[in-house]
């Protein structure tokens, strides 16, 4: 393959059971459809265990994450989903990136649309470990709603073991939690609703290098998806 393709490495999280639909080129072109030269979709279990490795056909618009990963975990697991694609700059002038629909099973609510974490390429443009920590937030609504906050991390890297802080802020406090991720590794963490009487405000990551990070929300009695977000980076 040209070295003089761009690389770009997205990552989400699919729960088995779930509709999940990913958008593999957003952009849109009046006079003609720009696609992909490449795109391979690697699947890992919470322990970094690697459970396959689909090509996909990167004339596809539309990948149906369900139906390509029926057979690998079980009902209900999470899996970290690794999306490793090539572009040619001179198709896309910018970086392109993936978009996605997620919809619990026989769930009332509408699908959760969001844009699938970039850790390479993408947005932002950096990724490894580098002499400047990095940092991503994400900043909640006001409104209280019967939901369970957490956040799902994962470590994209192939050697190296990532240490993370998690922060997480009520008015003028906050708590702190931090994580270790081996390669390939992910998990789900929970966050506090509220602290004495403060509802959470903002969630921040740091760590050495950039994570798969994406803020969620269960219904309180379902354990339903009520949100499903990436963080944002603010400095680097």
């Amino acid at each position: 393959m040209s070295s003089e393709l761009s690389p770009l490495l997205s990552v989400t999280f699919h729960e088995q059971g779930c509709d999940h639909l990913i958008e593999l080129v957003h952009q849109r072109d009046e006079h003609a459809r720009r696609q992909l030269v490449s795109v391979d979709v690697a699947v890992y279990d919470a322990g970094g265990k690697m459970l396959g490795d689909v090509p996909v056909d990167p004339r596809d618009e539309i990948l149906d994450l369900a139906r390509l990963l029926a057979g690998h975990g079980h009902v209900g697991e999470r899996l970290m989903v690794v999306f490793d694609a090539r572009y040619d700059e001179r198709v896309f002038p910018y970086r392109p990136h993936h978009y996605a629909f997620v919809h619990p099973p026989r769930a009332a609510a509408p699908p959760l649309y969001y844009a699938v974490n970039a850790v390479l390429g993408g947005v932002p443009d950096r990724i490894g470990a580098t002499g400047i920590n990095n940092f991503e937030t994400y900043l909640f609504l006001r409104r209280h709603l019967a939901t369970r906050p957490g956040l799902a991390l994962g470590n994209p890297s192939r050697f190296a073991t990532a240490e993370a802080q998690v922060f997480a802020y009520y008015g003028a406090e906050r708590q702190t939690q931090n994580v270790v991720l081996e390669p390939k590794c992910h998990t789900e963490i929970g966050l506090s609703a509220t602290l004495e009487g403060e509802p959470l405000g903002r969630v921040e990551v740091k760590a050495l290098f950039k994570l798969a990070t994406y803020v969620l929300a269960r219904r309180a009695r379902s354990g339903e998806l009520a949100l499903f977000d990436h963080l944002f980076t603010y400095f680097k």
